[in-house]
């Protein structure tokens, strides 16, 4: 045990005189506590989190040439810094199947097709997920999807594991290009 405290200390009856060392440790041992706990939580906090997803939405099929398929758009934000791969998606029963679309020039003419290795989401950049780009295509619709009638569930899935949890509201789309529904020939064609 530690000296005495160098210093006379009044105590009352019935209490105890406390070494040094022991003050030391009931005074300071919640201290130093709370100081490794706040260690702990700001390195966790400092992390930098994975994809971030934002303004969600499912392009409405109510009136369009082709009801029984419509897209999935969001947009994509990877703070760290490390590439992540959008790698697949399903918003329930509301498809029978889920592609991850890009478009591309065939003969002149955009065109979209499945992607080969998922959606690109770069370090430190944005993706989206938008008409006229990369989307998530919903096919073998179960229903039609009216504008403002509902909000679907979808999750989308990372190549590192990770996962977001969507919900998109069925949106109007009223820029629709010929082009949109134009898919490029396949092998499996």
């Amino acid at each position: 045990m530690g000296p005495l405290i160098p210093y006379p200390v009044s105590v009352p009856p019935g209490v105890s005189k406390l070494r040094y060392p022991d003050v030391v440790k009931s005074k300071f041992a919640p201290i130093a506590a709370t100081a490794l706990l706040l260690t702990a939580c700001s390195s966790a906090a400092g992390e930098t989190p994975g994809v971030l997803a934002a303004e969600p939405w499912i392009r409405a099929t109510v009136g369009t040439e082709q009801p029984q398929m419509t897209a999935l758009f969001v947009n994509l934000t990877n703070p760290s810094e490390e590439d992540r791969i959008l790698v697949s998606a399903d918003c329930g029963d509301v498809a029978g199947e889920y592609q991850l679309h890009e478009m591309v020039m065939v003969d002149g003419e955009m065109m979209m097709q499945e992607t080969e290795d998922g959606i690109p989401v770069k370090a430190g950049q944005h993706q989206h997920l938008a008409p006229g780009g990369y989307h998530v295509m919903l096919m073998g619709l179960t229903r039609e999807l009216a504008a403002g009638s509902e909000e679907i569930d979808c999750t989308i899935s990372f190549d590192d594991g990770q996962t977001i949890e969507l919900t998109a509201p069925v949106k109007e789309f009223t820029e629709e290009q010929d082009t949109y529904h134009t898919h490029a020939a396949t092998d499996d064609a």
